[in-house]
């Protein structure tokens, strides 16, 4: 599964996170999103180059199979080129988005909060939204 865009959203009283993929046949792809330590969360996928992300609680979202870059042809084609980083102005607990990896068919993006909230992950078409409240 190719990703092709990440938002940001905040609505009365919850945030959301939608990952966005290219539609496919075979549906969307595998995810775990789970709560994780900082000193798990704050590392990149394949390189362990830590990561700045000013936040008190990280909310992992893992994505397999997928990929960012369609390596189906002989010329590699990004399907993602937004940014590595998203802002969450007006959210009220996101703090901030990050890409944390895209490596051997796995991508995965930490979500900063300001603490632990619930949240669920409900995928619709191509899309997982991830809603915090």
């Amino acid at each position: 599964m190719l990703l092709t865009d990440v938002k940001v959203d905040a609505k009365e009283c919850v945030d959301r996170v939608e990952f966005s993929f290219r539609a496919s046949p075979t549906g969307p792809p595998g995810f775990r999103a789970s709560y994780v330590p900082a000193g798990q969360a704050l590392v990149e996928d394949g390189s362990g180059a830590p990561i700045d992300l000013k936040a008190s609680a990280y909310l992992v979202v893992r994505f397999e199979p997928a990929a960012t870059a369609d390596l189906s042809s002989e010329e590699l084609v990004r399907t993602y080129t937004g940014p590595k980083r998203l802002d969450a102005p007006g959210a009220r607990f996101v703090r901030e988005v990050v890409k944390s990896g895209d490596f051997e068919a796995v991508v995965t993006w930490v979500v900063g909060l300001t603490d632990q909230r619930p949240f669920t992950a409900t995928v619709a078409g191509s899309r997982l939204v991830v809603t915090i409240g």
